[in-house]
């Protein structure tokens, strides 16, 4: 590999899924915001508890598969007679685990509504969550499309996937909270059609079988807990709304909206990272793929010095600026924010791991981040 690569090509391809992430969640930050004024704490509380709920249930339903496909398409190359059978094989099996978490939200619905909500009539909001939920399943699809390294549809598609969600909830936002959430399902699906529609179109050839099960036990299965303390991100609302009113989950939602925004920049470097570093470990060329991440984290270095005064010095002038009524979450705030610079250099490491298949380092790495982020919203959320 031509060293080159260091400085123009990952640049080109983290730069260019940073600019799809950037203006997405830029869309998706007023967006959020326009919902968090119109529906006020409590009920944004509600809201972005069944939106993060009904994010992370997938993630049980997945198994592993999203990152599986990343991996090996990239690993196998995209001209490999594999390839197809992969993909087939893979989404078959998914299917039949989403449907059967799907059959299982809905006979629990009412005890969900209840230990979630805090209020068992407010159950039918979770038939919308189950929508959203089966709309997670053509997230697939950008996963696969990550696998054939194709940056342009990717981004284009994550821009897509970030964006027309929020949008859709704010238009759907006159009828109320279930159809903002049905809005935000049928983004999903609508920002991943180019994804379908370019592997529908997509002329393979014919398709060689193998042992997929042997990625099932060498790197899928072992990777499904993994993926499930990656998920936490996620859960963190929901566990929250355990133990804590849906007014304080509001005013943590709305700090929690800024922990996504520092993230950009290295989940950006990160997913063009992980499957360059997949391919290079399939061509034995570790040192090229070590060479990529200590150029990652120099990039990031940057930004998140920068990001770590601002947090410091403007915090409260920008909360006023932009919403002063979500003002008491100023702690809130410039924890979760602080935490998110901080964290940028875990997520570019974890996912050089997982491009390494080092599947128990990157669980341990990903649990702590994971873990120590609950851990202080728990005790921050303790002090009001």
């Amino acid at each position: 590999m031509k060293p080159q690569f260091l400085k123009s090509e990952l640049i080109k391809r983290s730069s260019l899924i940073f600019l799809a992430s950037a203006s997405a969640s830029l869309i998706a930050f007023f967006a959020n915001l326009f919902i968090s004024k119109i529906l006020g704490p409590e009920y944004f509380g509600v809201f972005k508890t069944i939106i993060y709920l009904f994010a992370f249930l997938p993630i049980i339903a997945d198994l592993g598969i999203n990152s599986s496909l990343t991996k090996y398409i990239a690993e196998f190359g995209e001209k490999s007679k594999k390839v197809k059978h992969l993909i087939y094989w893979f989404l078959k099996v998914k299917i039949a685990s989403y449907f059967l978490l799907i059959l299982i939200t809905f006979f629990l619905k009412d005890y969900i509504a209840f230990y979630f909500l805090k209020d068992v009539n407010l159950n039918y909001l979770i038939i919308a969550g189950i929508f959203f939920l089966a709309c997670n399943f053509f997230l697939t699809f950008s996963f696969i499309i990550l696998g054939y390294q194709n940056f342009k549809l990717f981004s284009l598609t994550q821009f897509l996937s970030s964006a027309l969600p929020a949008i859709l909830a704010v238009l759907l936002s006159p009828f109320g909270v279930f159809y903002m959430i049905l809005g935000w399902g049928l983004g999903l699906l609508i920002g991943n059609l180019p994804n379908i529609l370019y592997i529908l179109n997509r002329k393979i050839g014919n398709f060689e079988k193998f042992n997929v099960k042997r990625i099932f036990f060498s790197f899928r299965l072992p990777i499904f807990p993994v993926e499930m303390t990656l998920a936490l991100t996620n859960a963190i609302i929901p566990l929250l709304s355990l133990f804590f009113s849906q007014k304080l989950i509001g005013y943590y939602s709305f700090a929690f909206m800024f922990y996504y925004v520092t993230m950009l920049i290295p989940i950006s470097l990160s997913t063009a990272l992980f499957p360059k570093v997949s391919e290079l470990n399939g061509l034995k060329k570790h040192k090229d793929a070590k060479s990529i991440l200590r150029k990652s984290f120099l990039y990031y270095s940057f930004v998140a010095v920068i990001g770590l005064i601002f947090v410091i010095l403007l915090s409260e002038w920008f909360i006023k600026l932009i919403s002063e009524e979500y003002l008491p979450s100023l702690p809130l705030f410039e924890a979760i924010v602080s935490l998110g610079f901080i964290f940028g250099y875990n997520v570019i490491y974890c996912n050089y791991l997982k491009g390494l298949g080092k599947v128990k380092k990157y669980a341990l790495f990903t649990l702590t981040q994971n873990i120590l982020l609950i851990l202080i919203s728990f005790i921050l959320l303790n002090l009001y």
